[in-house]
């Protein structure tokens, strides 16, 4: 048994993570939130928030071996971009400095696919990946570059969390871009062991390492959204070529998760099987 603590508890990834490690280990969390009533509760997890507690003690008075961060803010507003900086930066540098200080054996990052100046986020969280390998002789790295994850749950946020929202409700018409660009898509419980498997199975000659989780399967986003509005018998129109292309957009995306498989891990959910169990 392993003691983690895990950044962002209270998001979806958190939560999961920390539900299904902490039938093997013990979890402690870490919450950005500024509102303590946003926290989630559960006798096997305590949770500092770093807004209300002296969260610093969390790593002085307890013996952590893995910090997972999780935590992130998606914000993408560039007239203000101090929270993503914030969150994504500044708190994490915090965390990592802690993290060396009091000899936690391992800092598992969970990282973005996007091209760094598409957002705000993918700008701020690209920086702390490189502030990771500019100190990984001082600490275990692991950072895990994360495709777009889905499951039941998930954010309003989420793309297709959202767009699952409008098809069911059969709104007239739904605007998209042309719906060219392919994107990989990968299932909850799939990330969650993923997780598991770099906990379980990570060499331990190895200062930094990246992974990728990632499915065999790429999908336009024009097959997914018609594929959904099929699944879910929508009346939906969808409006291929009313939005515009972000700047820097991917219009593919390179995945290779051979580390990922070297060490154990395979998906269990296709795009038809994750989606059908998200609908619920």
């Amino acid at each position: 048994m392993k003691t983690i603590l895990i950044s962002g508890i209270n998001g979806y990834l958190g939560k999961h993570l920390a539900t299904q490690l902490s039938k093997n280990h013990q979890i402690l969390g870490l919450e950005y939130s500024a509102e303590k009533s946003l926290l989630i509760e559960d006798d096997h997890f305590t949770i500092y928030n770093t807004y209300c507690d002296n969260w610093v003690s969390l790593l002085e008075q307890n013996s952590i071996d893995i910090i997972i961060h999780t935590a992130t803010f998606y914000g993408i507003n560039k007239d203000d971009m101090s929270p993503a900086i914030h969150t994504n930066l500044i708190m994490p540098i915090h965390l990592l400095d802690g993290a060396i200080r009091n000899g936690v054996s391992m800092f598992i990052n969970t990282d973005t696919v996007l091209n760094r100046f598409v957002n705000p986020y993918a700008l701020t969280k690209r920086q702390f990946q490189e502030w990771l390998f500019f100190r990984k002789n001082e600490i275990r790295i692991v950072n895990i570059k994360l495709e777009h994850f889905y499951g039941p749950g998930c954010s309003k946020s989420n793309f297709i969390t959202a767009m699952i929202e409008r098809l069911r409700s059969n709104e007239s018409s739904i605007d998209l871009t042309n719906g060219e660009q392919q994107r990989n898509f990968v299932f909850i419980e799939d990330v969650i062991s993923a997780f598991e498997t770099v906990i379980m199975n990570h060499p331990q000659n190895s200062n930094y390492y990246e992974y990728h989780i990632a499915t065999p399967e790429l999908i336009t986003i024009k097959e997914l959204m018609i594929t959904m509005k099929t699944l879910l018998n929508s009346n939906s129109q969808l409006i291929f070529g009313a939005i515009p292309y972000r700047d820097n957009e991917l219009n593919t995306e390179e995945f290779n998760n051979i580390n990922l498989r070297k060490i154990g891990w395979r998906p269990q959910y296709d795009i038809i099987s994750g989606l059908k169990k998200t609908f619920g």
